[in-house]
């Protein structure tokens, strides 16, 4: 438990307490008796469990209830040393005071009560500064306040000698020429205009330490202000100078009060502003509006944004007319946190209520909204602001939203966005259509993707994978019937449009997807590349062929293989490299390791290689069999790659790196073994089983010879592919 003392100097910090029954309360002590009674103000209370939390604006505590209080370390070294200062300036007595300022005094000579006694524990001294009540300075070292002269200088005008000549900046002529009345007015206009430490301070000591002129309420008021400089400022000096007003026995006035405020608005500090306050409410001063907004602009400095929201509700309850700046900087900060929610509410209220807010916000809004994918916010500016003409967004901002819209599917905002570009002349990207395509998917309309498509071909641009993969997943994830799918292409091609074969190629690759579960979709595959002409006159490019080749594999259809490859060659499309992979595998899938082999060949001599996956498999499907097709292929540089084959029974590949090599010098000169497709070394019955595994495969070869010669499938001819060059 804390000791009292330092409890009761701990009034207006931030403070956790547990109960004894588990629930933490954590808010700011507003108040201590002698008997460990506690009130705290803006309180979280936390249930037992810690599932649950109310926010209350005071808690009465009683003290039997407490289990134990916490506080910040640092806080508690503070109010020690404030606690310290109090006590050690406890040497010497006051005079009696009248009116409201009447406290008791401290104990020493004097019989009195001290006048001061009340409101110097509104501000704590600096350690080692306090010397009683004699009047001596205890701010001197300090930059901003070695210019004010004490209570000795009144008997001893001029320069002290203990003051720092190096602290004052020279002061110029047309200064050092103008009246005292001038240089008074001067100050009087130069604190609101803007903080000016340098400026402030060559007026104050030419007043001050030229022409002896005795620092008033006024003098201290402006270089209060005047430290509200953002370069300069500081809230250490802010303390110091009311220190010093309240060592030389110059009350702090309100307008002193609410200009230290301003300052701690600029340099935040939590302890100062709650003494500040609690020094307003005890002297019954009131807050005034831009006071209120003095308070609010140090809590978002400090980020504490509930607070800071929760002032702001109390002064629309109050009907103070939040500023336009303050609540600018209430939203960019909110913005920074990515609190687009609150901003939202906010902007809208600030709308509701007829304010305006500059086109330098609602375009930093819209900005970072749309970069978070945030969609309430982007929706409510740019119909707030792009729609109705009062907003040019850039070309950045516009894509952003529209990458936005295509992620929640909202066509009516990509179409918005579409219809600015279109009316500032900007022309539509590749980036632009893809997302038009993917907000329709999105929204559930797969004519309208469609139609998009169309209309990227019409403005000459290609349509790559990524426009295409979002229409696919879209009809894989409702599983839309391909005839359907068709369908509205033929409706397309009915209004006019022209249909890009990727849209029908899309159709296609979904009966591939259909295929691995259901081998009849290959016949309504076949059927829709039949059609495909009157769609498109162009005819299918390669890679709708190699989709129907990959869909007869799936479905493990050789006849219609056999019908796809066949229409390749007579209509004099080229195959590429995917077209021989999906041939080579399926042979290997029937078996027929000659004619994947020849397959291959074509596809060396055309100068295309099988990619890592495809080798991979072709490896896999040839393994374990003895045809020397499938050696041929199996061990060929191109499928291979870095795998070697052993020398060991088995006859497997592994990487270069596993094979040991001989550890003796002389090895390398023994010539190796040649090798030999008989396995070396094995026992008689171990012989028997490899010549029955070989005639097994023979069999095996002379039933699928058969089989082709009675069914005419899978008649190849290396260069069948080539297209007939009629002479």
């Amino acid at each position: 438990m804390l000791p009292l003392g330092i409890l009761t100097a701990a009034q207006g910090h931030p403070m956790l307490v547990e109960l004894k029954n588990g629930e933490t309360l954590n808010g700011h002590l507003a108040n201590c008796d002698n008997w460990m009674n506690l009130v705290l103000k803006e309180v979280v209370q936390t249930s037992p469990e810690g599932d649950r939390f109310f926010k209350l604006p005071e808690v009465y505590v009683r003290g039997n209830n407490i289990k134990f209080l916490r506080i910040p370390e640092e806080i508690i070294d503070i109010v020690k040393e404030q606690q310290q200062a109090r006590d050690s300036g406890r040497g010497r007595g006051g005079y009696r005071g009248d009116g409201r300022d009447r406290g008791r005094g401290g104990r020493g000579r004097g019989r009195g009560r001290g006048r001061e006694s009340r409101d110097r524990r509104y501000y704590s001294r600096p350690a080692g500064a306090d010397n009683g009540s004699t009047g001596k300075e205890t701010a001197r070292d300090n930059a901003s306040t070695t210019d004010f002269p004490t209570e000795q200088r009144k008997t001893q005008p001029g320069p002290s000698k203990t003051a720092h000549p190096d602290h004052f900046i020279g002061v110029p002529e047309n200064l050092a020429g103008q009246s005292t009345a001038n240089l008074e007015s001067k100050l009087k206009e130069l604190s609101p205009r803007g903080p000016k430490i340098h400026s402030t301070m060559q007026i104050l000591h030419t007043l001050v330490r030229m022409r002896h002129v005795r620092p008033e309420v006024r003098h201290y008021r402006a270089l209060i202000l005047a430290n509200a400089d953002p370069e300069r400022g500081s809230p250490d000096v802010l303390r110091g100078l009311l220190t010093e007003m309240e060592q030389n026995g110059i009350p702090a006035d309100s307008g002193t009060l609410h200009a230290a405020l301003q300052v701690l608005a600029v340099h935040p500090d939590y302890l100062l502003r709650q003494e500040i306050l609690r020094t307003l409410r005890d002297r019954w001063l009131p807050l005034s509006p831009t006071g209120w907004h003095w308070v609010v602009a140090g809590l978002l400095r400090e980020n504490q944004f509930e607070l800071a929201l929760d002032h702001i509700a109390h002064m629309e309850r109050k009907d103070i007319v939040v500023q336009d700046w303050l609540h600018g900087l209430l939203i960019y900060n909110l913005c920074e946190f990515e609190e687009f929610d609150e901003v939202a509410r906010l902007m809208q209220s600030r709308v509701n209520q007829g304010h305006d807010m500059s086109l330098e916000l609602w375009r930093y809004v819209l900005d970072v909204a749309s970069t978070a994918q945030h969609e309430e916010t982007t929706r409510f500016v740019w119909a707030q602001m792009v729609q109705l003409g009062y907003l040019q967004p850039s070309r950045e901002i516009c894509a952003k939203v529209l990458t936005m819209a295509s992620r929640a599917g909202d066509a009516d905002l990509a179409a918005s966005v579409v219809g600015f570009l279109a009316e500032s002349g900007v022309k539509l990207e590749q980036k632009d259509y893809e997302n038009l395509v993917e907000t329709h998917t999105t929204a559930g309309s797969l004519m309208s993707a469609f139609e998009v498509m169309c209309s990227m071909r019409k403005a000459g641009m290609a349509l790559a994978e990524n426009t295409t993969r979002s229409v696919r997943m879209y009809m894989i994830q409702t599983k839309i019937r391909p005839r359907d799918a068709w369908g509205m292409l033929k409706r397309l091609k009915a209004s006019k449009h022209d249909i890009p074969p990727e849209c029908a190629r899309v159709v296609i690759e979904l009966c591939e997807h259909e295929a691995q579960d259901d081998p009849f979709a290959v016949d309504e595959g076949v059927d829709l590349y039949k059609d495909l002409y009157t769609l498109c006159p162009g005819g299918a490019d390669v890679t709708i062929y190699n989709t129907l080749v990959s869909m007869c594999r799936h479905a493990q259809n050789r006849e219609a293989a056999m019908f796809v490859v066949k229409e390749m060659a007579s209509l004099g499309v080229v195959p590429n490299a995917t077209t021989f992979e999906s041939l080579i595998l399926m042979c290997l899938d029937a078996g027929n390791y000659e004619s994947a082999y020849l397959y291959f060949q074509d596809m060396v001599e055309r100068g295309f290689t099988p990619d890592e996956e495809a080798k991979t498999e072709i490896r896999d499907q040839c393994t374990g069999s003895s045809d020397k097709f499938a050696v041929q292929l199996k061990y060929h540089p191109n499928i291979r790659g870095d795998l070697v084959r052993t020398k060991e029974p088995g006859d497997t590949l592994v990487p270069k790196d596993r094979i040991k090599k001989p550890s003796s010098p002389l090895a390398r000169y023994v010539q190796a073994p040649k090798e030999s497709w008989i396995i070396p070394n094995l026992s008689k019955d171990e012989r028997r089983a490899v010549t029955k595994a070989r005639r097994k495969a023979k069999r095996r070869r002379m039933a699928i010879a058969r089989g082709k010669a009675e069914e005419g499938w899978m008649e190849h001819e290396a260069g069948g592919l080539e297209p007939e060059v009629k002479v």
